[in-house]
């Protein structure tokens, strides 16, 4: 029987390396978290009798890969003082969401937020292609690639529901990237109910971040 962690810790390196080969416009960690789980898949469907090394086998299932890039090749990374007000407008649209039981319009984030119409605009704009675990937390910053191996415990140990709440929220393993209220919509909760299950994903996240 195939000791799956002991591939993925002896392959380590080139598991990293191959995510670097394609993060050219990803944020490294969501590119890597996806790298890990190809890897476990591959460790899995690997046959030590096939006469192949693992290696190649590994490096033919990170090529899926390559999916990001095409999805999300036009991710331009945000300059840090854009970067807050999206932020903070993500912030401002969950808190809105869970008030109002459904998606702010255009108009009430200008208000709340005191930013103009035309700024707002702008920053949904930006907003709509960012991917990855920033998603999940309100400090992209923390976000480094010793976590990975957490991430992955984290995530294999959630409840099937909060596998979807994490994938959806995050682009795991090519996800669609979706709202609170569409989220809570495909799973037949309130908006209270998967604000709850978020925050505990975060907290046990939380945890185990170096």
């Amino acid at each position: 029987m195939t000791d799956i962690e002991t591939l993925i810790r002896d392959n380590k390196k080139l598991i990293d390396l191959e995510a670097s080969r394609y993060a050219t416009n990803l944020p490294l960690i969501s590119v890597q978290i996806e790298a890990y789980r190809l890897a476990r898949e591959a460790a899995k469907s690997y046959d030590s009798s096939s006469g192949n090394k693992f290696s190649t086998h590994l490096v033919n299932s990170l090529k899926k890969l390559s999916r990001l890039s095409t999805k999300y090749g036009t991710v331009v990374r945000t300059p840090e003082n854009v970067q807050f007000g999206v932020n903070k407008l993500q912030n401002m649209q969950n808190d809105l969401a869970h008030t109002l039981g459904r998606d702010a319009t255009t108009e009430e984030l200008a208000h709340h937020s005191g930013f103009s119409i035309k700024a707002v605009t702008n920053m949904l704009k930006t907003q709509k292609p960012v991917t990855g675990l920033s998603s999940m937390f309100e400090a992209p910053a923390l976000f480094d690639s010793e976590n990975d191996e957490w991430i992955q415990f984290v995530y294999h140990d959630l409840a099937d529901k909060d596998k979807l709440i994490f994938e959806h929220k995050t682009g795991f393993g090519g996800k669609k990237i979706l709202s609170n209220t569409e989220i809570a919509k495909r799973l037949n909760l309130s908006t209270g109910t998967l604000n709850n299950r978020i925050k505990l994903i975060n907290n046990t996240l939380s945890k185990g971040w170096k």
